[in-house]
């Protein structure tokens, strides 16, 4: 079965104005009857049929009242559930992704060899402790091996840049 999907707020205004309109209906009722008084022991019934309108207006506001707070808190509760659920979606949709292999990259010169990764750490250690600047402020670095210089020359974010022996 289908479940219609509804705004809180839409359910909660459809049912203040179906409140408004019976109301609106239970009062029309009450005022057409009035105006037909034209003897006295009439008058004492329409009196009670105006008093029993009167009441029946009360109950139906008091009805609608007691509607509306139902609504609102389904709502509330509707949106608290929607809230975890989408909470829980956000979680599920940064869940694990798939694991590059283990790569190592050696460069092999002159009788050497050279982790990559400890140029890239050189490079890093470069930044923070002699240009006192953080790790997080690096959002592209490209490294240029070059053995015939025994080092590396770099570009951090397409303006800085340096050398670091090998």
């Amino acid at each position: 079965m289908a479940r219609k999907k509804t705004n809180p707020t839409e359910m909660t205004e459809a049912v203040k104005e179906t409140a408004e309109k019976s109301t609106a209906a239970v009062e029309e009722t009450a005022a057409a009857e009035e105006p037909e008084k034209k003897k006295p022991a009439r008058t004492r019934t329409r009196k009670t049929d105006s008093a029993a309108a009167e009441k029946a207006v009360k109950t139906a506001k008091e009805t609608a009242e007691k509607a509306v707070k139902s609504v609102e808190e389904k709502a509330k509760k509707a949106e608290k559930t929607i809230k975890e659920a989408a909470e829980k979606a956000a979680v599920k949709k940064s869940a694990p992704k798939k694991a590059e292999p283990d790569t190592m990259l050696y460069v092999q010169y002159w009788g050497k060899q050279v982790d990559v990764k400890d140029v890239v750490e050189d490079i890093k250690a470069v930044w923070t402790d002699e240009m006192g600047k953080k790790l997080e402020d690096i959002k592209e670095l490209r490294v240029y091996l070059k053995p015939e210089d025994n080092g590396a020359h770099f570009v951090i974010n397409g303006e800085i840049t340096g050398f670091v022996a090998m």
